[in-house]
């Protein structure tokens, strides 16, 4: 422990008592006491400290410190006060001493501290330079916090700015661990800094540095965020002698930064890691699988129908039933496996450690009977069973890409069983998926390449026979598996995001080839119906790439038909709706597909936004036979009468079925029977038997 002479300067009284304990301790080797300035050669040698009573008036405190210091300007000085009076203290110290001391409210322990710090600060800034000097001045007065150290790491040095932003009292030095554990914390606040790494060690090593991040930790209070910059403190001579950092506290910045990546990370509606993060995520834990050579199952899970939801309940309903679906399933994995939304209805999962490929089929169908047992949807009784699909590490894909795409696949194949139940990946699956992959990178040069083709489907007058329209049908001619149709690829067209220049590829070649038709034949009323894809009403490019074909061709634009891929027009979001409307400003015809399935909302008819239906094939496949499905029709078609809506059929392929929707008054008819889909070639020539008056009729 050290040892330390203390001369007193002051009125005897004031400090009798406190200067009678201070003898007293073992800290304490001799205590002089002195109420008068004496001259240099009078003073004694062996002071180590000089205390002095603070006076009322701190301008004269300060000229009376200045006289002291050039008698003792060898010695450090401590001002005297007490409680009632603390502002002198800090006067004082403001003036230039090294601390002060109420002497009614002090500590031994306090007292022995506060010693050996001004002895040692007395000594650094003894060997600083005139430059370091004026900035430690200068610390004193600054907004960003502000410390200082010695090489050994005793802190000497807390500027105003830094006591408030740290939660520091403003008068005496913090224990003498405190400069070692400070900001040990990097800014997530879990990660322990390696000790050489704090900003105090940094800065006492004379490493200079800037905007470093770390967390200052108190009890029971919230965690501040600091922004740190830091260097060494040098004397006359350059030799290393402490260190300085200042800080700002950014904790509003960073948790507005995190709640950004956190939005960026997360999906907002049901707050579980997004697409991004769960790869992420999944990847690292393939990696732990790896070294401890442990199983790993990724799950797919989609919802069964979850389509007619939100056609009958509304956008909101569904969103809460994801929600709670999210949370069904977040309960019933293990500690340690995680879950993430992959999109619309679309949720993956990760089972760790789960022992053998049957124990991640027990966890599926876990998750099948929780999340097949009914819902309570904003007062509704709903239920939405799900299809699962497993793929195993590594068996069936060694990379986070494929591992997900094998579970699709094996999801979707347990939707084509009827849904409700899990699916293993297969070796049978995972030649598809090498297909799948080499369908979509195919797809990504194919319009390029020129590999796209429209083929036409004449579409015809019911009751005059006469053919008064076609539908183009988009076909692609693979450099390997030769003409395909859109069965195969038009998903990957919708989740690749090929689809947005795809439709409008096919949008101008069907318009301008329509619009040659017209002109070469005299038909200026023959019209083109083209499909829509709904991830095309996502985005406004699909109305500037109508605006732009009907300014390019002339045509009027009430002789193009586009055909929405069935859903509940009235229920979709507003972005959609949107689009919608600002496709009916241009003119053009809006259509209903699939017209008479369960996933098709009948008020979706009464909107004011469609034209017309397109019965769904699989109820004229047997009309001639199947009397539910004849009763369906005969209603849907005097429905569409009675709101002045067209309605067409597809996939008629007897002359009895079209004989039954001439009795129906059904307005359109399409199909093998009229005639296959074929080349723009081909339809030229049966356009000029048409312009003569002898198609259908010459056929039937």
């Amino acid at each position: 422990m050290a040892e330390y002479t203390v001369l007193y300067l002051g009125r005897p009284a004031f400090a009798a008592d406190y200067l009678q304990h201070l003898e007293q301790q073992p800290y304490c080797r001799r205590v002089y006491r002195c109420n008068e300035l004496i001259a240099v050669e009078d003073m004694p040698r062996d002071v180590d400290i000089v205390l002095f009573q603070a006076g009322p008036d701190a301008l004269l405190i300060g000229h009376a410190l200045k006289d002291m210091q050039r008698a003792f300007s060898t010695r450090p000085f401590v001002a005297l006060t007490d409680r009632e009076h603390e502002h002198r203290g800090v006067a004082a110290a403001r003036a230039g001493a090294q601390g002060y001391i109420c002497i009614d409210d002090f500590g031994d322990a306090e007292q022995l501290a506060l010693f050996n710090h001004v002895v040692q600060r007395h000594h650094l800034q003894a060997r600083l330079s005139e430059a370091d000097d004026t900035v430690l001045s200068i610390l004193k007065s600054i907004n960003d916090g502000a410390l200082v150290v010695d090489r050994d790491g005793n802190l000497l040095d807390i500027n105003p700015a830094a006591r408030t932003i740290l939660g520091l009292p403003q008068r005496g030095i913090p224990n003498g661990d405190w400069a070692s554990s400070f900001c040990a914390l990097s800014a997530d606040g879990r990660t322990p800094l390696d000790a050489e790494m704090t900003p105090l060690y940094k800065a006492r090593k004379g490493e200079k540095f800037s905007d470093l991040l770390a967390v200052h930790r108190i009890p029971q209070q919230t965690d501040t965020v600091l922004s740190i910059n830091g260097q060494g403190l040098y004397d006359a001579h350059q030799q290393l002698i402490g260190g300085v950092i200042t800080f700002r506290d950014v904790t509003e910045v960073m948790n507005k930064t995190l709640a950004l990546e956190k939005r960026a990370e997360y999906d907002e509606l049901t707050m579980l890691p997004n697409r991004r993060l769960f790869t992420r995520q999944l990847e690292k834990a393939m990696g732990r699988a790896q070294r401890s050579k442990r199983p790993l199952a990724v799950l797919f899970i989609d919802l069964d129908r979850f389509k007619s939801v939100n056609d009958t309940l509304g956008h909101d309903s569904g969103d809460e039933l994801l929600r709670q679906v999210a949370d069904r399933m977040q309960r019933r994995l293990r500690i340690g496996d995680f879950l993430g939304r992959w999109g619309g209805d679309e949720f993956v999962a990760c089972l760790e450690d789960f022992g053998d490929g049957s124990d991640a089929a027990a966890a599926a169908q876990k998750l099948v009977l929780a999340l097949s047992e009914n819902y309570n949807v904003n007062g509704s009784e709903v239920y939405a069973t799900p299809s699962v699909g497993i793929s195993l590490f590594p068996e069936s894909g060694e990379t986070a890409e494929r591992l997900i795409k094998a579970a699709d696949m094996a999801m979707y194949q347990a939707k084509r069983r009827g849904g409700g139940r899990y699916q293993y990946y297969s070796k049978a699956l995972n030649e598809r998926l090498e297909q799948r992959e080499e369908l979509e990178l195919g797809l990504r040069h194919a319009l390029v390449r020129n590999e796209f083709a429209l083929h036409y489907q004449p579409r015809v007058d019911v009751r005059t026979g006469r053919l008064i329209g076609l539908e183009a049908l988009l076909r692609w001619q693979h450099p390997r598996f030769g003409l395909l149709q859109p069965g195969r690829f038009l998903t990957i067209l919708e989740t690749s995001g090929l689809i947005h220049s795809a439709g409008e590829w096919i949008i101008d070649t069907a318009c301008r080839q329509l619009a040659g038709w017209q002109r070469q034949f005299d038909m200026p009323d023959l019209s083109i119906s083209i499909n829509l894809s709904s991830q095309q009403l996502l985005h406004g490019r699909l109305v500037a790439a109508v605006e732009k074909v009907l300014a390019d061709t002339g045509l009027d634009s009430g002789c193009i038909e586009f055909e929405i891929n069935g859903g509940d027009i009235a229920g979709r979001r507003a972005s959609e709706r949107g689009v919608l409307d600002d496709l009916r400003k241009l003119g053009v015809r809006l259509s209903l597909h699939n017209f008479g399935t369960r996933d098709v909302s009948f008020r979706s008819l009464d909107t004011g936004v469609i034209d017309s239906f397109v019965l769904d094939p699989s109820l004229i496949q047997d009309v001639d036979i199947n009397g539910s499905h004849q009763r369906i029709v005969r209603a849907a078609i005097a429905m569409a009468r009675g709101l002045n809506i067209e309605v067409a059929a597809e996939g008629v392929e007897t002359i009895t079925q079209f004989e039954f929707l001439k009795s129906c008054d059904c307005t359109l008819a399409q199909g093998f029977l009229i005639s296959k889909p074929m080349q723009a070639e081909q339809v030229s020539s049966i356009l000029r038997a048409e312009a003569a008056g002898a198609y259908l009729m010459a056929r039937a």
